[in-house]
């Protein structure tokens, strides 16, 4: 800035000397500021670039440190988790000390009462330790903190809790799981009972987009309809549903005549709205596939009206109406079927229903400890057992409705190597396995070598060479009410029966004969003789307290013939367990390796701050006294020309 001058008036250099002292005030006001501050910037439109990234920075700076935070809670409760998992294992390694002890011994009352408390008290402990609490959250009770997991009711242990894991996050588009829920570590549920028929839903015209193609949807864009001489485009990228896609083709032009579209059940059809054929290509516009993805593009056809869609395989939702299922034959509302859990039935009835939601939602509150889902291709139904110590089936009360469904654990299509939780049937390899006794007192002997479904054991007994007199006729089928296996015939001189053929137990598999009898016989019935066949399909939950409790019952009945597949289940568990402790120790490895990064980029953050927003002390100090010279100079000079005269100028 100017000083006075000797062609300035006095008044002029005494505003300019002002206007520099104010200055220089000013900047030394601000290099103050930063020194008590230790802040280069006081406002961001000092330096507007500098302040957008030292601000960014200050945010993610902000964010990692939350993070660090959820990775120290997630690790905190990790490692609550090993600790009570680690007391568990110990449990169940002295519990299969037990069984093998209990094992191929003829056990003394007292011996039995020992081992039956010792169990007990096993129970009790891990059910207190699957109900753990920390920092007022339920650890394995998955996102259901508020609620304990497992109850004890009579001889059974139910888990209300759910599988869905607590994610926290990790960064900005990263999660890591912070707990292990009870079926990862106890094994609470059994697996999936999942329908063998597909649901196959009706269209409506309301059946949105996204559901069709088995839930991949359609590529939105636009469809060209062409007689051979016009060619009509019609965008359909904003359609949402059916009836928006027919509603932009309905009324169409192409040429002379009108477009129309009509739904089935399975997919559109297009066509001319006078009826009659011609020519009428539906093909892609550009490099579009929404043609294709409805089913209609009949580019590689002769191109003919009627156009018939194919199938556009639309998924389940539980707003689906039950009348839409299988291609819109639906279901009979009113029908039911039932569940058996625990010794107990459950009837669910499909009266006042009307969704997918309404069917899971009454399955769900049966009675029976049972969750109930879509699967996730949305296009069968699935249930499993959540209560440890039972054994759970589905089958009919008359109306077919579980067969219908795919639920059935014991019908026609079910592989026998599924009955008994798995073992089988327990048929030999060569040579008959079941003996039937007819009403005449004459024998049919059955070879079941090489069966793979129930199915193929009723066409086995059923089309046996032996089998095709009228009058002595044994015919096997499904029950019509519950499950299990019926044999039937018409009454004679003695009662239908059946039993074993030597080496093999394929009779009591079966459930023809009950594992405590030699034999089973038929009961009169309106002019029949029958036998019903007990129920050895089914579902159970697989894990440590179905192995304990399933061992209790083994020792107070003594039979030691079980205990081999408790010990075998008890290993499994042991297994399971010590996968959820590997499980847990990789995660809080994740988490660590996850901070120690964090910890890394915190540091450049905060130098990437500094760098932006910090003030250097040392050249603010520097430009301090510089400035603080030039104020003392102008404050002299400003002095100096302040006190001269006229007399000065002569």
């Amino acid at each position: 800035y100017p000083v006075g001058s000797s062609r300035a008036t006095t008044q002029s250099s005494i505003i300019n000397m002002m206007y520099q002292i104010n200055h220089d005030q000013l900047a030394i006001q601000d290099l103050q500021t930063q020194i008590s501050t230790g802040r280069r910037l006081a406002t961001p439109s000092q330096d507007p670039a500098a302040a957008i990234r030292g601000l960014a920075a200050q945010r993610q700076l902000e964010y990692k440190s939350q993070i660090d935070d959820n990775l120290s809670s997630a690790d905190t409760i990790l490692s609550a988790t090993e600790s009570t998992l680690s007391q568990s294992q110990s449990i169940l390694n002295e519990m299969r000390g037990v069984a093998v002890a209990a094992s191929g011994n003829t056990l003394s009352p007292e011996e039995k009462e020992a081992y039956i408390a010792q169990i007990n008290s096993a129970i009790s402990k891990l059910t207190e330790l699957g109900n753990s609490k920390f920092r007022d959250q339920y650890v394995f009770a998955g996102s259901n903190l508020l609620a304990p997991p497992l109850q004890k009711v009579g001889d059974s242990v139910r888990f209300s809790g759910n599988a869905e894991g607590l994610r926290t996050i990790s960064d900005y588009a990263s999660t890591i799981s912070a707990n292990v829920t009870a079926a990862d570590a106890f094994g609470v549920t059994s697996s999936k009972v999942v329908s063998t028929v597909d649901l196959n839903p009706a269209l409506t015209s309301d059946t949105a987009l996204s559901l069709l193609n088995r839930g991949d949807g359609i590529r939105g864009g636009a469809i060209s309809f062409s007689n051979g001489v016009t060619s009509v485009a019609i965008d359909l990228a904003d359609a949402h549903n059916l009836s928006d896609v027919m509603e932009k083709i309905n009324g169409t032009q192409v040429g002379s005549r009108t477009l129309t579209a009509t739904l089935s059940s399975q997919g559109l059809n297009i066509g001319y709205q006078d009826g009659l054929g011609g020519l009428l290509r539906i093909d892609e516009v550009g490099s579009g596939n929404m043609a294709a993805d409805l089913g209609i593009n009949n580019t590689a056809t002769a191109g003919s009206s009627p156009v018939t869609g194919k199938d556009l395989d639309p998924i389940v939702t539980k707003t689906t109406r039950l009348s839409q299922l299988f291609a819109g034959t639906g279901i009979t509302i009113g029908d039911s079927f039932q569940i058996k859990q625990g010794g107990k039935t459950y009837g669910v009835s499909t009266s006042n229903t009307s969704t997918v939601e309404d069917l899971i939602n009454r399955i769900q509150s049966s009675g029976a400890q049972v969750q109930a889902s879509l699967d996730p291709t949305g296009r069968f139904l699935q249930l499993q057992s959540t209560e440890s110590g039972t054994a759970m089936s589905i089958g009919e009360t008359g109306a077919n409705l579980a067969s219908r469904l795919g639920l059935r654990t014991f019908d026609l299509s079910t592989p026998v190597k599924q009955l008994n939780f798995g073992q089988g049937i327990f048929s030999k390899d060569q040579g008959d396995d079941l003996v039937f006794v007819r009403s005449d007192g004459s024998e049919m002997k059955v070879n079941l070598d090489g069966v793979q479904t129930v199915q193929d054991v009723l066409n086995r007994i059923n089309n046996n060479v032996d089998n095709f007199n009228p009058a002595l006729r044994i015919t096997a089928s499904l029950a019509n009410s519950g499950n299990g296996l019926t044999l039937s015939a018409q009454s004679g001189a003695q009662p239908i029966a059946v039993k074993n053929a030597g080496g093999s137990q394929a009779a009591w598999g079966l459930g023809l004969v009950p594992r405590s009898a030699e034999s089973a016989t038929g009961a009169a019935s309106g002019g029949l003789s029958i036998i019903s066949g007990a129920d050895v399909s089914g579902v159970e939950v697989e894990g440590v307290f179905t192995s304990l409790i399933r061992m209790r019952q083994s020792i107070e009945s003594g039979q030691n013939l079980d205990m081999g597949r408790v010990t075998a289940s008890l290993d499994q568990d042991v297994q399971r367990m010590s996968l959820a402790r590997g499980l847990i120790g990789t995660r809080q490895q994740s988490i660590e390796q996850v901070r120690d990064l964090s910890a890394e980029q915190q540091l450049q953050l905060k130098q990437i701050e500094s760098d932006q927003l910090d003030a250097d002390l040392a050249s603010v100090i520097s430009e301090m006294t510089a400035r603080q010279a030039a104020l003392q100079a102008s404050l002299q000079l400003m002095g100096n020309i302040s006190k001269l005269t006229l007399f000065n100028y002569i």
